[in-house]
């Protein structure tokens, strides 16, 4: 069972000025096409909270949430330094082993891959056990397409629950990349490119630093 949504909410009240905005049909200058995003991870990873905020959510509106349902949402707008976007599509779905599938079929058919990582969980085997095997099932189903130059880019949210907390926010990558857990992680990627961020989402600057790197990165 599955849901469609056509475009997003009306940004509100305090996000009003944010780096971003959602617009009515009557702009004319027609936006440039940013593609598909496949988006996905582990339950509590974020995929949702990414998403609503992606879809001009407030942030007083947002739950942390485990998603039960699969829903497509088609047509998102964003603008960004005063150019016009669009997310083509982004399905939010359970990251539940038995939806590994589901994801295996959305990198072969979707420009972007997000994979998201709780990073406050990274002590945790089990978890960060679940994490490698869908990273390397990831990589796996890139290999399969031809001649692909897909990138695999990796979220890491819920910085503000971790040690990370207390480095310069500037620093985090570089603190995080040194960690030996995680650059083993991000050495799971192989030959695929990508790009590693961190994000809090519930941070309306961390949200919109992430999302004009992802605008910006996507099209280097």
């Amino acid at each position: 069972m599955y849901r469609i949504i056509i475009g997003g909410v009306a940004l509100a009240g305090t996000l009003a000025t944010a780096a971003y905005k959602h617009f009515s049909s009557s702009d004319k200058k027609k936006p440039t096409s940013l593609g598909r995003f496949a988006v996905w991870g582990r339950p509590n990873s974020g995929k949702t909270t990414f998403i609503e905020r992606l879809r001009g959510r407030p942030i007083s509106d947002l739950k942390r949430e485990t998603t039960t349902t699969r829903t497509i949402y088609k047509g998102i707008p964003l603008m960004i330094r005063g150019n016009s976007f669009q997310i083509d599509e982004i399905v939010d779905m359970p990251g539940n082993d038995d939806r590994r599938n589901d994801w295996i079929k959305l990198v072969g058919t979707h420009e972007h891959i997000f994979y998201l990582i709780n990073i406050a969980r990274k002590t945790d085997r089990n978890y960060m056990t679940e994490v490698r095997k869908d990273l390397l099932d990831t990589v796996e189903a890139l290999r399969k397409i031809p001649n692909s130059e897909k990138r695999l880019n990796i979220i890491a949210s819920h910085v503000d629950e971790c040690v990370f907390i207390k480095s310069d926010p500037a620093e985090i990558i570089n603190v995080l990349q040194a960690d030996d857990e995680f650059r083993r992680l991000y050495e799971l990627m192989g030959e695929f490119a990508g790009y590693v961020y961190t994000v809090n989402f519930m941070d309306t600057t961390s949200f919109d630093s992430l999302l004009k790197s992802i605008v910006s990165d996507s099209h280097a």
